[in-house]
């Protein structure tokens, strides 16, 4: 029996903090994007603590767009934990999107990715600009956030790049994924949570049938680009993910990218997206300053 978890348009949170989000205009989704049986819809999404509102005098705030983890099933920022955590330790405010589900009727591979360029896109229809926009996304919403990027190194005719990115844990091979067994026998395995059926899961879901696995959107590990945009990564030492994380920055290096590593050395998977229910709730609050410091370095 398969388990289905649609998303619903109801605001869960304060009805002043709850957005709904169209999809953007013609000629925007586009390329990969395109799909005849799978179209951009309207979205759902919340700021943390409070909607962002101009003020004079904060050119150089950031805004965060947050995509969350859950390997593109299930939606693992039920708490607000992650938007909490970067809203506090970066100063700024957060809006938090409820992508398509693979799990549900056709929303597999590029529903969430045409979500993801939506509310980009939203925010920049909201005359915020591009410089002032860090993307951040823990596990597989960190695998988005580097189809984002890649998306729009592609189409620089089409949206800007942003400022900066911040990736928790990001899951970058999902090839291997596929086989639950690769995960179970990891050499992390004993000292990670994540359990190889619920990867497996999530893998075979999001890949369309027409699609390969190894596809540079689905698994970016192998498939190096170019952005200008700065990424830091943080990855939990214990983790299963943590070896490609590293290789995948190491890819993007080679590739000219500023990319800096942070290895928070006992934690297990996603200390940004689940810390508070995993024990690394103030190494995740760390971790956030730690990206903020690094990305204003950038800028210097």
């Amino acid at each position: 029996m398969k388990i289905q978890t649609p998303v619903s348009l109801e605001p869960e949170v304060q009805k002043e903090r709850f957005v709904t989000i169209d999809p953007p205009e013609k000629g925007i989704i586009r390329g990969i994007l395109t799909d005849t049986n799978l179209q951009p819809t309207v979205i759902p999404g919340s700021w943390v603590p409070t909607p962002y509102r101009p003020k004079s005098g904060a050119k150089d705030r950031p805004i965060v767009l947050y995509l969350h983890g859950g390997a593109f099933v299930l939606r693992s920022a039920i708490s607000e934990f992650p938007a909490k955590t970067l809203a506090t330790n970066l100063k700024t405010s957060v809006l938090s999107i409820s992508y398509r589900l693979s799990c549900n009727p056709n929303c597999e591979f590029p529903a969430a990715l045409q979500d993801a360029v939506s509310a980009y896109h939203y925010l920049l229809s909201l005359a915020i600009p591009a410089n002032q926009i860090i993307i951040a996304g823990d596990s597989a919403g960190a695998n988005l956030v580097i189809g984002l990027l890649r998306y729009i190194a592609e189409n620089p005719d089409k949206l800007p790049h942003p400022r900066a990115a911040i990736l928790s844990s990001p899951w970058v091979d999902l090839v291997s994924a596929i086989n639950p067994e690769n995960l179970n026998k990891h050499c992390k395995a004993s000292t990670d949570y994540l359990p190889g059926n619920f990867t497996a899961w999530g893998a075979r879901e999001y890949v369309p049938s027409q699609m390969d696995a190894a596809s540079p959107y689905i698994s970016p590990l192998n498939h190096p680009f170019h952005t200008e945009t700065p990424i830091w990564i943080c990855v939990g030492g214990l983790e299963i993910f943590c070896d490609a994380g590293i290789r995948f920055a190491e890819n993007m290096k080679a590739k000219g990218n500023r990319v800096m590593v942070h290895v928070e050395p006992f934690a297990s998977h996603s200390i940004v997206g689940v810390g508070n229910l995993t024990g690394f709730q103030r190494e995740a609050g760390n971790a956030v300053k730690l990206a903020g410091e690094w990305i204003r370095d950038c800028e210097g």
